[in-house]
C-alpha cells in the first residue's frame, strides 16, 4: 500500500516548544510507510516566508525523495508575497503553496485581490494551493470554498476537509465546485465513509497533520481512515493515486528534482 502524506509540518520548533526533529520525522514515515510526505513550515506562518520557505527547501533536497516542501506566503504582504511565491516557484523542488487564515489572520475575502494573484501564480507553475479549514471567523469551510471559485483554473485542497463542524458541508462543496479537493486530515471514522461519498473518492487525499505533533498523530489519522471501511481501491486512490495527480508526479517525478 503506497502512502502520500498530504499534510504535514517541519520545523525546528513551534511558538516556543520542540516539534519532531528531521531524523524522528522520517523515522515517523518509516514507521508506517509513508513513500512521501508534503511539508509545511511552522514558524513560518507567522514570521519570515522567504527564511522559511529556503529552510524547507533545504531540507527537501537532503531528502528529496521523501520530502515535498509547499511555500508559504502572506497575502497581507500585497504584492511582496506575490513576488516570494513567484520566487519559490521557480525551484522545482516545490509543489504546492500552503495558507493558514486562521493562525496568518486574514480573512480570504479581505485579501482577495492578492489571493487571486497567488492563485493564478500557483496555476501558471501547475502546483495546488492548500487551506487550513474548519475553523471560524476566518477560515470557515464556506470561505475557502469561495476562494476555489474566485479561480476556477487553480487546485484548491481543504486543508482539514471540514475538520469537524464542517464536514458535511466540504463534501457538498467538494462535489460542487469542480476545482476543490479535500485531504482527510481531521474527520472522524464515522464521517470519512459519508464524506467520501459525498465528495468523491477521486477529490479526496490522505492527510495527518504529522510534525505538529509526535508520530501518534499519523498513526491516529491513518487508523481513522482504515477503519472507515472504505473498499481496496478507494483507499488507494485515496492513499497514493489522487496526491500523485495533484503532485503531477507522472510528468514531474520526485526523483527528477533539481
Amino acid at each position: 500500500m503506497r502512502i502520500i502524506d498530504f499534510h504535514t509540518h517541519l520545523d525546528a520548533e513551534w511558538i516556543g516548544r520542540a516539534t519532531p526533529s528531521e531524523a524522528e520525522f522520517l523515522d515517523g514515515l518509516d514507521r508506517f510507510g509513508v513513500e512521501a510526505a508534503c511539508v509545511f513550515t511552522l514558524s513560518g506562518l507567522y514570521e519570515g516566508h522567504p527564511r522559511h520557505n529556503d529552510a524547507l527547501a533545504a531540507l527537501a533536497r537532503r531528502h528529496p525523495d521523501r520530502l515535498i516542501p509547499f511555500a508559504t506566503v502572506d497575502p497581507k504582504d500585497g504584492m511582496r508575497a506575490v513576488d516570494e511565491l513567484e520566487r519559490v516557484l521557480e525551484d522545482p523542488l516545490f509543489r504546492g503553496v500552503k495558507f493558514h487564515p486562521w493562525l496568518q489572520a486574514f480573512a480570504p475575502s479581505m485579501v482577495r485581490e492578492t489571493m487571486t494573484e497567488l492563485l493564478r501564480s500557483a496555476a501558471r507553475h501547475g502546483v495546488p494551493a492548500i487551506f487550513h479549514d474548519g475553523t471560524p471567523p476566518y477560515a470557515t469551510t464556506f470561505q475557502v470554498a469561495a476562494v476555489a471559485r474566485w479561480v476556477p483554473e487553480a487546485t484548491v485542497v481543504l486543508g482539514h476537509a471540514g475538520l469537524s463542524d464542517y464536514v458535511h458541508a466540504a463534501g457538498r462543496l467538494v462535489r460542487e465546485i469542480p476545482n476543490l479537493f479535500a485531504c482527510l486530515c481531521g474527520p472522524h471514522a464515522s464521517e470519512i465513509r459519508s464524506l467520501v461519498e459525498t465528495a468523491g473518492a477521486e477529490k479526496c487525499v490522505f492527510g495527518s497533520d504529522f510534525g505538529s505533533a509526535d508520530w501518534t498523530i499519523l498513526a491516529e489519522f491513518l487508523d481513522n481512515l482504515l477503519e472507515a471501511g472504505l473498499e481496496a481501491d478507494i483507499l488507494d486512490r485515496i492513499l497514493y493515486r489522487n496526491a500523485a495527480t495533484l503532485l503531477r508526479l507522472e510528468e514531474r517525478p520526485l526523483a527528477a528534482r533539481a
